[in-house]
């Protein structure tokens, strides 16, 4: 296929049927294109008579005429990247999967593996699903399913009942997904929990007509050749204007990918590149649900599309949503509160965080924000470099050099010193007694870990007298000089987010380990298991949500998410923070002074 050149808008080709009624299907994708700033192109695979109650009737469009329109397509225009969608039978199959693989070297290819339109109505024939597993899956980058979708597929992979393979919480959508990527050939697998509301802190299963609940949706992604888990939560949206949901997420990150030529990325890169467009097109379609006008049809309603176009000079693709990401591969509990929001009462405008910034937006939505997340993602390449650095790594698979981690434990000692000194400036800044006991208590807590860590020197040969006389390394002094700096010129909450990268990192990282097959759990083979299992263990995570709750409020109560400007410190501050722990890695993997 044609490849784009900088003087080409981003192509994006969606394979689907129609839905005349505006909803789902190409129309839903073609709008979704061009919301996102691509030039949007369609292969009509059926045309449905359907509305927001259901589908009325199908009618298939002959193979030969599927096989025209993708020649004249991508003859011509090109195409970078292309989504699939309603494909209705199995010889539709057959015919596009012949067309994909031919192009999968030079586009990205994204599989929704529709079978179901929201109403209930099927839109795939029962003997074609085994054709989609056996020949679209294997020539695609990322599928797609929700959950009704992943039980089927395994269904017909494993020959079985779709009942045996139930999806009923986010360990079950992990492990969905890794079946999924064992089929062959998807490069990534994408399971939505739409169908599956959460409970907010603890992250079990609720009634969907528990409306007393705040829940939440959890999305999981796998990259299949690394084994990482990425889950993306975002507060569930209470509407019945879901019609067409699956497509638009969809056709999204088929418009995300389209702006980076997959020739032009790397392998060892792509998986980079297919995160961020889950993660943009999660965003958008999140708020095109909530943009949704509940009164346009008597069924289930389509989303907002163009939700964006009112917004005043805006980059659609740069839309941010009340997200919270998590690199974890255990399906740990998110942490923060998804119920804040960033709505400025005054000017009635809310201020919505791009990838240039703040940009102050006219809106009637209230946009709830996790700030801990705002963080995590505004540093998204120094959080991801810093929890999956070589030192972490060789922690998980046991192959980190014995002489790189006694390095680090020796480090660590005199690291948790300054940690509580630390937590004394926050106890002497904070203004209430509830927070001055707060960071009493982690002094104490530091000190009988300080005692732990002694005895686990132990094992590892290094006596507690040489760790009283061990000089303080530079990427130490770098460290924690700098937090005690931050907190000495700011305030309590420029502390907390100069100590953040520590907390919620170490959990972070302990939670990806324990959750990934490459990870040795076993103390006989893995001399590091213990590390990662005390870091995983329920009292840590505990201190880690604890800490988040804290951090959540600070920033409601020192009127962050009116002060743009506050924000942009507050993310520098988190960012060299990060900087700064990768360099305490460096300094254990190269054994440095």
């Amino acid at each position: 296929m044609t490849m784009q050149t900088s003087s080409l808008p981003p192509r994006a080709l969606t394979v689907a049927g129609s839905d005349s009624g505006g909803g789902a299907g190409i129309q839903a994708d073609l709008k979704t294109f061009a919301a996102l700033s691509a030039y949007g192109m369609s292969v009509l695979t059926a045309l449905t008579a359907q509305n927001t109650l259901g589908v009325q009737s199908v009618h298939a469009v002959p193979t030969d005429f599927i096989t025209a329109q993708w020649t004249s397509v991508t003859s011509d225009l090109g195409v970078d990247a292309l989504k699939t969608g309603m494909l209705a039978s199995a010889d539709v199959i057959h015919v596009v999967s012949k067309s994909l693989a031919a192009a999968r070297s030079s586009t990205w290819i994204t599989v929704d593996p529709v079978m179901v339109a929201t109403s209930g109505d099927p839109l795939l024939a029962p003997d074609a699903t085994r054709a989609l597993v056996t020949e679209l899956v294997p020539v695609a980058d990322i599928i797609t399913p929700n959950l009704p979708e992943a039980e089927r597929m395994l269904a017909v992979a494993a020959g079985g009942n779709p009942e045996v393979h139930k999806i009923g919480s986010i360990q079950d959508m992990i492990q969905a997904a890794r079946k999924l990527g064992k089929l062959g050939g998807a490069k990534y697998v994408l399971v939505k929990g739409g169908h599956l509301p959460l409970d907010r802190a603890t992250l079990a299963p609720v009634s969907d007509a528990d409306t007393s609940n705040d829940s939440v949706c959890m999305d999981v992604l796998l990259d299949v050749a690394a084994d990482q888990v990425t889950q993306f939560c975002v507060p569930r949206i209470r509407t019945s204007s879901t019609h067409g949901t699956g497509c638009t997420l969809s056709a999204a990150i088929t418009a995300v990918l389209a702006r980076t030529p997959k020739a032009s990325v790397p392998e060892a890169k792509q998986g980079d590149v297919v995160r961020e467009a889950v993660r943009k097109a999660i965003a958008f379609t999140h708020r095109a649900i909530q943009a949704a006008c509940e009164a346009l049809g008597k069924g289930h309603g389509p989303l907002n599309h163009g939700f964006a176009t009112h917004m005043s000079a805006l980059e659609a693709g740069d839309v941010d949503v009340p997200e919270q990401e998590m690199v974890t591969a255990s399906g740990g509990a998110p942490t923060g509160d998804l119920n804040k929001n960033g709505k400025d009462e005054q000017a009635g405008k809310v201020l919505a965080l791009t990838g240039i910034g703040w940009r102050r937006e006219a809106s009637i939505l209230s946009t709830p924000r996790s700030f801990l997340a705002l963080l995590k993602n505004a540093c998204s390449q120094e959080w991801h470099d810093y929890t999956n650095h070589r030192f972490v790594l060789g922690m998980g698979n046991g192959t980190l050099p014995v002489a790189s981690f006694k390095h680090y434990l020796q480090q660590d000692y005199l690291f948790l010193t300054h940690f509580a000194r630390c937590n004394a400036l926050a106890a002497y800044k904070a203004h209430t007694m509830a927070d001055v006991l707060f960071s009493a208590e982690i002094i104490c807590h530091i000190g009988r870990e300080s005692q732990l860590h002694i005895d686990y020197c132990a094992e590892w040969g290094i006596a507690k007298a040489d760790l009283m006389q061990l000089p303080e390394a530079r990427a130490n002094m770098a460290y924690t000089r700098f937090t005690l700096d931050r907190g000495m010129s700011g305030d309590l909450l420029d502390l907390r987010a100069a100590l953040a990268p520590c907390l919620f990192g170490y959990g972070e990282i302990a939670v990806n380990l324990n959750g990934s097959a490459a990870t040795v759990k076993d103390h006989a083979q893995n001399p590091y298991w213990k590390w990662i299992e005390n870091y995983a263990a329920d009292d840590y995570q505990q201190a880690c949500r604890e800490g988040e709750v804290l951090i959540e409020r600070l920033a409601i109560e020192y009127g962050v998410w009116h002060a743009p400007k506050r924000v942009e410190v507050l993310v520098d501050t988190f960012r060299k923070a990060t900087l700064l722990e990768i360099g305490f890695w460096d300094m254990g993997w190269h054994i440095e002074w």
